[in-house]
């Protein structure tokens, strides 16, 4: 807690004191409430029991600091808004700024409309009455000063503070009440009880004491924000303002923000936590002006870092070091206006770099340690020669502690500059100067830090930051160092570069203490976080990354459906290997093992396959796996031609006859399970045919047997993979969109896609810096559910979709492995032995088995260049449940969490980890544990955070019968605007990178024709129509489906009729009771016909009613 911490505090208590006493005297005297002598210790001010003075105190100092709690880290400024229509993203903006504020303050004031006609009226509302007209004046006065802050802020910091101390005062109230502590008179009070012992009036007046606090809390917070955010830049700002500089800074009228600097903070914000998450969460620990000032510099930082480091040549980088450095002249320069600087940064800077720029204190910053900064960034361009003539440009010690002094101790000086101009009299210059060379000496230790930890990182680069007479040493060169950044000789450069680093900051860490108060706490945090990183490395605890030659495909790891692939590069009027992308096939398909250490080889070769399944099926196994392969065929000729070429725009396109006539055939009734069980006799086989269900994120107990269509492209095309990762399959299309005109814009976040005033049009969309790119068509490919909470205006639909079925979420590691592994193939399947109950563990438990399934690849095996010589890199890929909240402290053990759940993500996580190398040393009989030297996770919080995907699923929506074909979302926006599609995984066609790529065709083709335009290439794609076979084991089959499909049909049409007869049914009854209404029976009093919900309960709770009900859901509700 700061002093302006306890300052607010102190504030808050003597405004609550000073105005409750009045009132509560008054209840007193009037004895509204009374309490029993010996209930309290003896004195009184004002007839008030010391006690309740005491509760006072009390109550506002334990919810200000739990407001405080979960404010810290809020940086306030940037959830201010001048509301101005020319600078509020839209001009509904700006009306709803205004509809929020006046509907507040409509409420409050009807509130004591009431609690003046309640009291003058007295009798029961008395005592309401006085609680209404006591606080809503308060509550209306800082409603009408602080809304935007009170609107604005997530709920956790509103919400939170008010509720969790309120309802903890309910219970305690009920004790105090039950036990007689005080009681309130009969006759004032309404006689309603929240619940038996808690008196509604009570409960009411504790939900509207912490209302006061919160707010009042907010409210200093919002008179800060004020009065830091748009103060001259030169301006000292007092470290405690008084009551009429904070009420000055309320007053001031929100028209008069400055809009561009509030947005130029939310970019900075939006910068640091992405680029420099630690800097960020370093600087919670500051306050006010110097917190914003401080943001500002490190943004302006990061900003010149990027316009060097983004660039495609030495030349561009060095003409942005100018361009920065023309720049810092003009800001130098006195007789140089701001409205030329501003002209000079908008002609010669991109977009994303002006606020950063224009923001910067100039004036409070000194002139050297900006100059020397920038001679850091040329240094680091020496690089780019150094390749070629073995001249790198760290030599020395010296050379590395000058590198350390231009790119970090330049910072730490600026930092502690505006230190000084925040506190400028609280130390003396002789001091001052101390401190600054100590700071600059800090930052070169923390440079050493840096360094020793991106060694590898470095490398990759081509970039050796270790002084080249250190490397001589060992006998190595920068050279080696990039060709190999791993093993005891760089780790014992590692070692070297840390020692230095510490030596540093001892000798500097005792100028911490002399810093003014205010900066002293923060500037340790921030300091000692960093050196902890260093601590950790010098102790061998973090595994070292092996450097570029470990490849990893986090998406993907496979190949199926290879013509889709090559159609789209056709459509594009180009092939794959044109564009540079080779695929290879894999051989075997699979190696499965089993918990007895048995193993299965899934092959596209007839033989291989016959010897492995009559192993376990006997002599006629074959034959059975044959006609599965037919069924698989079919589902696969059927889908392909029927579904994936086809858009279902609406329940109608499920009718068309070409689709309705293959139904049945598609077996979307049955599982995959069920379907396999048909075939396979054995348990062992039955989950080597159905456990690739998982690709579509499902149980294959649940799975429609449409699905065995994977099986047959794997079985009969074969799983391929193409060279480099499927990274190439993506720069192939990236390269032919630039071919025809595409700008691709990266690392460009989007805030909403932008409608037109009516919101009835798609217009473009609007980006996270506040730049609008328009556009005549949208098509989004984010997650669905997301875009349409998240990027659009809110609807009933949208909050359907997060009621629907999701698909599962994966634990996946990624290992560098030092050796390689011959025991696994390229693909690997470990299978539980509880298969079922594993499924249900993720499908309905929403955590991990005990004894899970999972799969192993090893791209290395099929493509060397994904680990280096010798080495194996291993994607593992462990199916878990999807999120079941979406607050992150769920799934992080925290014991006081609201809504604590079982997913504890991290012990999730270790507890996989050493159960997938337990299973993998029984099985195949190899410790991969110690063969690890670098890892990576991600979790469906990872998932989650990093690609926006509802509740972590990976796959997108579930594929069950409601959530495909017409129930799927739509490819055009559900709500009728125009001009938006969407692609992707929970859009139709479905999941997996070959079916979205037939979406996107589908889309493009709907796009096309919406707007009349000719659609350039042929219908049908490249398959041939399905054959049918004329196979022995074809027409076994076919007489087998032949009655079922009868018998289906049959029992589906007796199923309908007596549906239509219990509506008729329901009709006529309710007629017949609306025309017997009139007539009195007595004797059937309780059972008289109530109304129309009588049909509705005659089926709620049943499954013919849950059935309505999800087919409602997947249509957006009722």
């Amino acid at each position: 807690m700061t002093y302006l911490d306890v300052y607010k505090i102190f504030f808050l208590i003597t405004i609550a004191v000073v105005s409750t006493i009045p009132w509560d005297s008054y209840l007193i005297r009037k004895k509204i409430w009374t309490y029993p002598p010996n209930a309290i210790i003896g004195p009184t001010l004002y007839q008030i029991p010391a006690e309740e003075v005491f509760f006072f105190v009390i109550q506002t100092y334990t919810t200000s600091l739990l407001y405080l709690i979960f404010n810290k880290a809020t940086f306030h400024p940037i959830y201010l808004s001048s509301e101005r229509p020319g600078h509020c993203s839209s001009s509904s903006d700006t009306r709803q700024w205004r509809i929020k504020k006046h509907t507040g303050q409509a409420v409050l004031v009807l509130g004591l409309s009431a609690a003046w006609v309640m009291f003058n009226t007295g009798g029961t509302g008395t005592y309401m009455g006085l609680i209404v007209g006591w606080a809503f004046p308060f509550l209306l006065f800082l409603w009408t000063l602080a809304y935007q802050l009170l609107i604005g802020l997530p709920w956790t910091n509103t919400v939170l503070p008010i509720v969790l101390p309120t309802v903890y005062l309910w219970i305690v109230d009920t004790l105090a009440l039950r036990r007689g502590t005080w009681v309130i008179e009969n006759g004032t009070k309404l006689g309603i009880h929240l619940w038996p012992g808690l008196e509604i009036e009570e409960a009411f007046f504790f939900l509207a004491t912490n209302m006061l606090i919160v707010f009042g809390m907010t409210a200093f917070d919002n008179a800060l924000a004020v009065l830091h955010t748009f103060c001259p830049p030169d301006w000292i700002a007092p470290h405690f303002p008084s009551v009429i500089l904070l009420m000055k800074a309320l007053l001031k009228p929100v028209s008069q923000y400055d809009d561009e600097r509030i947005t130029g903070l939310q970019e900075a914000v939006s910068r640091l936590r992405k680029k420099s998450r630690s800097f960020y969460l370093a600087s919670g620990a500051f306050q006010g002006k110097l917190r914003i000032d401080l943001i500002i510099l490190y943004s302006f930082c990061r900003v010149s870092d990027d316009l060097v480091d983004d660039t495609e040549s030495v030349e561009e980088a060095k003409m942005w070091i100018d361009k920065l450095r023309e720049y810092l002249d003009l800001n130098y320069s006195p007789d140089i206006d701001r409205e030329f600087i501003r002209d000079f940064v908008e002609k010669n800077f991109p977009v994303q770099a002006r606020s950063a720029l224009l923001m910067l204190p100039t004036s409070t910053l000194a002139k050297q340690p900006l100059y020397d900064l920038l001679k850091g960034f040329e240094m680091d361009l020496d690089f780019s020669a150094a390749a070629e003539n073995d001249n790198y440009p760290i030599e020395t010690e010296t050379d590395l502690d000058l590198y350390g002094a231009r790119v970090a101790g330049t910072v730490a000086e600026l930092c502690l500059g505006l230190v000084f101009a925040d506190c400028p009299h609280q130390t003396d210059v002789e001091e001052r100067n101390r401190i600054l060379r100590a700071g600059a000496t800090m930052g070169i230790a923390l440079q050493y830090v840096n360094i020793s930890r991106d060694i590898s990182v470095d490398a990759e680069m081509k970039r050796v930051y270790i002084p080249s007479q250190w490397l001589l040493d060992e006998g190595l060169t920068p050279g080696d160092v990039i060709k190999n950044p791993t093993g005891s000789r760089i780790e014992s450069m590692r070692k070297r570069l840390l020692e230095r680093a510490f030596r540093l900051y001892g000798d500097s860490k005792d100028a911490l203490d002399k810093l003014p108060f205010q900066a002293k706490g923060p500037m340790r945090v921030a300091v000692e976080s960093y050196m902890e990183i260093g601590r950790v490395l010098g102790e061998g605890k973090v595994p070292i990354k092996r450097g570029r030659a470990t490849r990893f495909d986090q998406g993907p790891s496979l190949l199926l459906l290879p013509h889709f692939f090559a159609e789209t590069y056709r459509d594009l009027d180009t092939t794959l290997l044109k564009e540079g992308v080779d695929i290879v096939q894999c051989a075997p398909n699979y190696n499965i093992w089993f918990g007895d250490g048995e193993n299965f080889q899934l092959s596209t070769d007839l033989a291989t396959m016959k010897t492995e399944i009559e192993k376990w099926e006997g002599k006629d196994g074959f034959e059975r796996y044959l006609a599965f392969l037919d069924e698989s065929h079919k589902h696969y000729e059927l889908s392909v031609t029927h579904v994936l070429r086809k858009n279902f725009t609406s329940l109608l396109s499920m009718c068309r006859p070409s689709f309705l006539r293959h139904l049945i055939a598609l077996h979307p009734f049955e599982s995959i399970y069920s379907r396999a069980s048909r075939y396979f006799w054995t348990e062992r086989m039955r989950r080597v045919f159905t456990f690739g269900s998982m690709y579509m994120g499902m149980s294959p107990f649940d799975a429609p047997g449409t699905y065995s269509l994977l099986q047959y492209t794997e079985l009969a095309e074969g799983i391929w993979y193409p060279k480099g990762g499927f990274h190439k399959v993506i720069e192939g299309l990236v390269n032919v969109g630039q071919r025809f005109g595409v700008e691709y814009r990266l690392s460009t976040p989007i805030s909403k896609i932008a409608l037109s005033a009516d919101n009835k049009k798609a217009t473009g969309v609007v980006l996270e810096d506040g730049t609008t790119l328009t556009a005549d068509t949208v098509v989004c490919n984010a997650d669905l559910i997301y875009a349409y909470n998240n990027l659009l205006p809110p609807t009933s639909y949208a909050k359907s979709l997060n009621r629907r079925d999701t698909s599962c979420s994966s634990l996946s590691f990624y290992w560098g492995l030092s050796r390689t592994v011959p025991e696994l193939s390229a693909h690997n399947i470990f299978l539980a032995d509880e298969y079922k109950n594993s499924f249900d563990s993720i499908f309905k438990d929403h955590l991990i088995p005990q004894d899970p399934s999972f799969y192993v690849n090893v791209p290395s095996r099929v493509d060397p260049t994904a680990a280096p010589p010798g080495c194996d890199s291993i994607v593992i890929l462990v199916p878990v449940g999807h999120l079941i909240s979406d607050a992150s402290a769920t799934h992080n053990g925290s014991l006081d969490s609201p809504g604590k759940t079982k997913q504890d993500w991290p012990t999730l996580r270790s507890r996989a980890r050493a159960q997938v190398l337990k299973t993998i040393q029984t099985r195949i009989g190899v410790d991969l544990g110690p063969l690890i030297v670098h890892e990576q996770t991600n979790d469906p919080l990872t998932w989650k955070q990093t690609f926006n995907l509802d509740r972590g699923a990976i796959l997108g929506l579930s594929h069950s019968f409601f959530n495909v074909l017409s129930f799927r979302p739509k490819t055009r926006h559900e709500g009728g605007i125009k001009g938006l599609y969407f692609v992707g995984a929970s859009t139709h066609p479905g999941t997996g990178v070959p079916i979205c790529l037939a979406g996107g065709k589908i889309v493009a083709t709907q796009i096309l024709q919406d707007q009349g335009l000719v659609v350039p290439w042929p219908a049908g794609g490249m398959l041939e129509p399905a054959v049918d076979s004329s196979s022995k084991e074809k027409q076994e089959i076919d007489e087998i489906h032949r009655p079922l499909t009868i018998f289906g049909w049959l029992v589906r049409i007796l199923i309908g009729i007596l549906v239509v007869g219990l509506f008729v049914a329901l009709w006529i009854n309710a007629m017949w009771m609306d025309s017997m209404a009139w007539t009195p029976i007595p004797w059937a009093e309780e059972h008289v016909y109530q109304g129309p919900e009588v049909s509705g309960q005659l089926w709620e709770g049943t499954w013919f009613g849950r059935m309505i009900e999800r087919f409602y859901e997947a249509n957006g509700g009722m």
